[in-house]
């Protein structure tokens, strides 16, 4: 529908004051960013871009468009971020954070899996319970908990970044990657959409999250079936379709998925279905390489590709 021009104001004026404490105190928004997202409708891509955007004063980013950046190298990559809010009350309330965290390490209940995603998708009715789903409809409000989906997939990289042993650690990684695929295996598609921009939030300055959730959306886009790869590159390229900033685990993700032929990025059905798509995926490529990105050999692949690789 049609937005007011009270709306666009209130929206230009929130962009405002968000660039205002990017500026001036980007720790406390990198802190609490994720929080904000939870609050933010999902159409609203450049604010969130902007929340996800922040990073601590004191760190050097390095540039996303550097050839064969071995992302695993980074010193940061093994710093988990301060996550300085509560975020697992709406898990406890359905008994999933303890449930979860049980089944990354042991892999059990078997029915975990199953139970996790009714819950996760189950419908909010008009009083705020719960009801089973019995619509293929996509309506104009978000139908699902966003909050505890968002919780879900940040207590799941909480936890797997938490375990210090990197054997325990990397087959917990195994099993959440498993665990999200069947979760978005059974999900219609907003609620697809929902979950992959749970995962995309966590793509931000160089960090253990950042890392571990690069690795799980290039492993899910090699793993998963065509609708959820079209889901995936539907959330990556939206975000850099507006005006920067743009997070820069964002950026490394996006590059690594276009760049190298082992995920086939340009052979997919649905990067040629319109020639607005051919368009808008072409400006794309152009952007992040000066030459057309579906061109490229497959030399010189990452030790981030490795590493998404090993993880599928």
């Amino acid at each position: 529908g049609q937005i007011s021009e009270s709306l666009k104001l209130l929206y230009r004026g929130m962009v405002c004051v968000i660039l205002v404490v990017l500026h001036d105190f980007p720790e406390f928004l990198a802190g609490y960013a994720l929080k904000l997202c939870d609050s933010i409708p999902a159409n609203c891509v450049q604010l969130r871009n902007l929340l996800l955007s922040a990073y601590p004063r004191e760190m050097r980013l390095p540039e996303p468009l550097t050839p064969n950046l071995k992302i695993d190298l980074l010193p940061d990559v093994s710093r988990s971020p301060e996550i300085p809010f509560a975020y697992a009350d709406v898990l406890d309330h359905e008994h999933l954070k303890s449930g979860l965290e049980r089944f990354l390490v042991s892999q059990n209940p078997a029915s975990f899996v199953g139970d996790a995603a009714g819950k996760l998708f189950a419908v909010s009715s008009s009083d705020g319970s719960t009801m089973a789903d019995s619509s293929d409809t996509w309506p104009v409000v978000e139908r699902y908990n966003v909050n505890r989906i968002n919780a879900f997939v940040l207590h799941t990289v909480v936890t797997i970044t938490g375990i210090s042993d990197s054997t325990a650690r990397e087959s917990a990684q195994r099993v959440a990657l498993d665990m999200l695929k069947a979760i978005l295996a059974e999900a219609d598609p907003e609620a697809c959409y929902l979950m992959v921009n749970a995962i995309s939030n966590q793509l931000r300055f160089p960090s253990s999250h950042t890392y571990l959730c690069s690795r799980m959306i290039l492993a899910l886009f090699s793993k998963s079936e065509e609708r959820v790869r079209e889901c995936i590159a539907r959330v990556l390229i939206e975000r850099i379709l507006v005006n920067r900033p743009f997070p820069w685990g964002l950026l490394v993700t996006l590059i690594e998925l276009l760049r190298n032929p082992y995920y086939a990025f340009w052979g997919h059905e649905f990067t040629q279905r319109s020639p607005q798509i051919v368009e808008i995926l072409s400006a794309v490529a152009k952007s992040i390489h000066p030459v057309d990105a579906r061109t490229q050999s497959g030399s010189g692949a990452s030790g981030h590709a490795h590493a998404a690789q090993a993880l599928a």
